[in-house]
């Protein structure tokens, strides 16, 4: 009686009920919230790619009107992302809170390491749609807002479906030593699920920093927008450049001379990384020689909860007069990459760490200005 109730108990994805005497409680179904995530996510990819190609070539007010209805769309995928995350804890919390309840019976890890493999599988189906919603976004800078959250949520669903196929492989042995022992049965299944709880709730507190994060960068571009001297082409301007001559173009005057060459360092600002976390020190030297850029880049970069002092030698793969393909080595460690750099028409220069080849050096961007 005590196995048949164990395997009755429901897990993550299971019965959508949790009956007590006299008390019939519907509980939320994970289902429906993961869907309205997704849709939400979805809508805001289709929503308005193009929002940061026509940032300053429409007027500020439609800037802005387009600035804040992404923001709301991407607040909307942040806000159902985290229900679905809660319930996903406090499924996982009930289950767990019912094995501590429990005196008798064998630990269900036949029944609990099918749960996860079912979990495991909606996971690598998720994975397989970002993999599909990255490779349908079209090549362009334009589209970088889109896509690094695509991958960093990627990258996320790799970690769990990795942390859920280790708890597998520990029920496993877990029944194994439960045939041999029956005195093991209840501390080691605790810890496999406090596992899998705090794997959840790390991916919650991650999409609360996030979700603040995105705010500030619509924020940012709608500064932006307003801000004067922004290089903007409206109809008014050239309505008036039309009726009196103006003594010189006043585009170019926004490039710097020297292009990409010379010294450049960050300074913070909102904005102007991506990333674990912001940069606590970049400084980017650039040198042409023969034809050929080439330099070094020195940084102090965040990775989860600590700082990587990074040191690089750069070398130039292609190259225009205002953007890079950079290939990047590292002494120690011992490791290659790939670096991109773009100058904007406001003398700024974005750098993205595109491909590395050890974890050490994190992927990720920021926004430097001429020493």
């Amino acid at each position: 009686m005590a196995r048949g109730s164990w395997l009755a108990i429901p897990i993550l994805l299971a019965a959508p009920f949790a009956v007590r005497p006299q008390d019939l409680r519907i509980q939320p179904d994970i289902a429906m919230a993961e869907a309205a995530y997704r849709d939400a996510e979805e809508a805001w990819i289709r929503n308005d790619p193009n929002l940061e190609k026509d940032l300053f070539k429409i007027n500020p007010e439609d800037a802005r009107r387009r600035i804040r209805h992404s923001a709301a769309l991407r607040d909307e995928v942040m806000s159902k992302k985290q229900g679905y995350l809660d319930l996903l804890i406090q499924r996982t919390e009930q289950t767990r809170n019912r094995l501590a309840q429990s005196d008798t019976g064998m630990i269900p890890s036949a029944s609990l390491k099918s749960d996860l493999e079912q979990q495991q599988t909606r996971i690598l189906g998720e994975q397989e749609r970002l993999d599909e919603l990255i490779r349908d976004l079209p090549p362009g800078d334009e589209y970088l807002l889109v896509r690094r959250p695509l991958e960093d949520e990627r990258q996320r669903l790799v970690n769990l479906q990795n942390n859920l196929a280790q708890r597998i492989r520990s029920l496993d042995s877990l029944d194994k030593a439960q045939q041999a022992i029956e005195g093991a049965r209840r501390d080691p299944l605790a810890e496999k699920l406090d596992s899998v709880i705090a794997a959840w709730k790390e991916e919650k507190d991650a999409t609360i920093r996030q979700r603040a994060k995105w705010a500030t960068i619509y924020s940012s571009m709608e500064q932006a927008v307003s801000a004067p001297g922004n290089g903007r082409e409206s109809s008014a301007s050239n309505a008036s450049a039309a009726r009196k001559p103006a003594p010189a173009a006043a585009p170019a005057a926004n490039v710097r001379p020297g292009g990409l060459t010379g010294q450049w360092t960050y300074r913070s600002e909102a904005g102007a990384w991506s990333g674990y976390a912001e940069p606590a020190m970049v400084t980017l030297e650039l040198h042409e020689d023969g034809g050929v850029l080439s330099g070094s880049y020195t940084a102090r970069l965040a990775v989860k909860s600590e700082a990587h002092v990074v040191h690089l030698t750069l070398t130039a793969l292609r190259r225009t007069s205002n953007t890079a393909t950079l290939h990047w080595k590292s002494a120690t460690p011992a490791a290659e990459g790939e670096m991109e750099l773009k100058l904007g028409g406001d003398g700024r220069l974005l750098v993205e760490r595109s491909q590395s080849g050890d974890s050490y050096i994190p992927l990720g961007s920021e926004i430097l200005l001429r020493k």
